[in-house]
């Protein structure tokens, strides 16, 4: 995928989630920007960019908001899973149906008559090769334009990417990971930390909400910013109040060009959190 098919693929939005306490829990921020799915129309929502899928575990939605029935489905077959890597699993599985269905809709059938990709691979030899050609890349280069990112806890906090064409990426090991369209913002601002995955709830608070901040400078991305804490007593959104004591801490520093986890403001946040319950 070249440069230009990877901005147009890259959704107008900003997700970012971070392991902290040495791995115990997951903190995340998000924006509500949301957009079509010819990307002609951007707008901030009411609505959270987060389902919750089980009491652990949380997605993150990323891209045209035109699949409510994905998060349906994985939350319907999420239940009574407690691994965070088998809710993966699931969800990559609805990622792939999701994307094999639109393909089937959009390509095969109009220039086929073909239902399903059982009788395409069988009747390929009855079909003349230029079109099989075509179909064959515009299926390999589909893109849903959906992003998801799964986040949990189970023994420890995991961070799950899922995405195109329908495959699931760990960032456990990194501890942190970001996507959307202000991407190179927020990864500079882990990156210039150095981010570790033992540092407090209240550092690791304080960095996504920065990512955030200058996540924003790339455009596309919403001036909202929701927070949610996931560890073992549940999944929990930080209440506005906390967001913007963070907001003001963030201005403090910028305008004295102070960097660094070590301010006394951060170590002394109280993250206050109300029990997060999806709408």
């Amino acid at each position: 995928m070249n440069d230009k098919q990877t901005e147009k693929n890259t959704p107008m939005t900003q997700l970012i989630a971070a392991i902290c306490e040495s791995g115990k829990t997951v903190v995340t921020a998000s924006d509500r920007m949301v957009s079509s799915s010819d990307m002609t129309l951007t707008f901030e929502q009411e609505q959270r960019k987060a389902e919750r899928i089980t009491d652990k575990a949380v997605m993150l939605i990323a891209g045209t908001m035109h699949e409510p029935d994905l998060i349906r489905d994985v939350q319907e077959k999420a239940k009574g899973k407690e691994r965070i890597r088998d809710i993966a699993e699931v969800a990559k599985e609805s990622y792939q149906d999701l994307r094999d269905k639109h393909i089937l809709d959009e390509f095969v059938r109009p220039r086929t008559g073909l239902k399903s990709f059982e009788e395409y691979h069988k009747m390929q030899k009855t079909l003349h090769d230029s079109l099989i050609i075509d179909l064959n890349q515009e299926i390999s280069e589909y893109h849903l334009k959906l992003s998801l990112l799964l986040v949990g806890v189970d023994e420890q906090g995991h961070i799950i990417r899922i995405d195109r064409p329908g495959t699931w990426r760990s960032s456990d090991m990194v501890g942190s990971c970001t996507i959307g369209m202000g991407d190179r913002h927020a990864r500079n601002v882990f990156a210039w930390y150095r981010y570790s995955t033992k540092l407090s709830l209240q550092e690791a608070a304080y960095i996504a909400f920065e990512a955030k901040k200058r996540a924003e400078m790339a455009g596309g991305v919403g001036a909202i910013t929701d927070m949610l804490v996931i560890n073992e007593h549940g999944c929990n959104i930080i209440k506005p109040c906390v967001i913007d004591s963070l907001g003001e801490i963030y201005n403090d520093r910028e305008k004295e060009r102070k960097r660094g986890v070590s301010d006394q403001k951060v170590k002394e946040l109280d993250i206050q959190t109300d029990a997060f319950e999806s709408p």
